[in-house]
């Protein structure tokens, strides 16, 4: 039998899983966070009020929080290619699906759940599937892919700014969720790898197998029925689930309240290129800190910093370069 062509590379294969990571990132949170935009005119044509069509958000936030926990273990049952490949589908295919509503229930079906169930894979797999093939710098290897998410708001959202005024709302989502579907979808399902022993690897920075590096509570079978009655989990889950309660509200509503209060869509959009510029920053930083300090003291220090910024949030006046100032400091902390 011939040696696998990921073995013959010239470089670890666990690289490959971590450029797919970023490109899944970068693609997945270009669609999630661009919906912020895509608020005003859609609320022009229906007439709809901020609260219906920011509920969507909200049904998407709480359908995101209870699929996540099930995804693991639909990677593990059908594969993590398989997993990702639903993920893009949904993702991407609930963005298809806007461009096309016609009701007020129907953002809500089509974003607020198929979209949200698609979000969860596409994060929750590459990350998992990355961290099984790299041992010693696992914290910088997943602080790095996540700059594929700064990438996603510097690059992808101000176009769509750019590009809802000459195209229209409906034919910039098509476009959009299409290019998740081809992006994600393909990638992921032809690239990911269960883990680096499938390839006959080690991680990265290992001199042996993963399951002989994990220590006993890691190598267990933890269900979500298992993880729910460790108290351990159940912090980490509060403090998650607010922590991004409030990154998603701030990410989704920061561009549409820039706009309600007299600046353009486009600057307003600039507003992400920055966030995504110190975002990268703020990612290679604590990924550096994760390796050296620890993942408890780094979850500490950047759950802090964020609702450190969140608070700042409320004090800046209504000043462009006070918004990108403040923009500078959430980044930084969000990455």
């Amino acid at each position: 039998m011939s040696e696998r062509w990921e073995k013959r590379l010239p470089f670890y294969y666990g690289w490959v899983i971590f450029g797919i990571t970023f490109f899944i990132y970068m693609f997945m949170y270009g669609l999630r966070y661009s919906v912020g935009i895509f608020f005003e005119p859609i609320r022009n044509e229906f007439g709809w009020t901020n609260v219906q069509t920011a509920s969507g958000v909200t049904i998407f936030f709480w359908v995101y929080a209870v699929s996540a926990p099930f995804v693991g273990q639909l990677a593990r049952k059908i594969g993590v290619r398989k997993t990702v490949l639903m993920g893009g589908l949904l993702l991407g295919g609930g963005g298809v699906l806007l461009s096309q509503i016609q009701a007020l229930w129907q953002l809500y079906l089509v974003w607020g759940v198929i979209a949200a169930m698609g979000s969860a894979a596409l994060y929750i797999v590459p990350t998992m599937v990355l961290s099984k093939f790299f041992h010693k710098k696992r914290g910088s290897t997943v602080g790095w892919s996540s700059v594929g998410v700064s990438a996603g708001q510097a690059l992808i959202i101000p176009q769509v700014a750019k590009l809802i005024p000459s195209w229209g709302w409906r034919p910039s989502m098509l476009f959009l969720g299409a290019l998740v579907i081809c992006t994600t979808s393909l990638i992921g399902y032809l690239f990911l790898r269960e883990d680096p022993e499938e390839l006959g690897l080690y991680p990265d920075g290992a001199d042996r197998p993963l399951n002989e590096l994990q220590d006993g509570a890691l190598s267990e079978d933890w269900t979500p029925k298992r993880a729910s009655t460790d108290w351990s989990f159940r912090i980490l889950a509060v403090s998650y689930f607010f922590t991004t309660g409030g990154i998603i509200s701030m990410m989704t509503f920061v561009v549409p309240h820039m706009i309600n209060i007299g600046i353009s869509p486009i600057q307003a959009s600039g507003a992400f290129g920055v966030i995504g510029i110190t975002s990268a920053m703020g990612s290679i930083l604590f990924g550096f800190f994760s390796d050296r300090f620890g993942r408890k003291r780094t979850i500490v220090v950047t759950t802090g910093l964020i609702a450190l910024a969140l608070g700042v949030s409320t004090l800046i006046p209504v000043n462009l370069t006070m918004l990108y100032g403040w923009a500078v400091l959430y980044g930084l902390s969000y990455g």
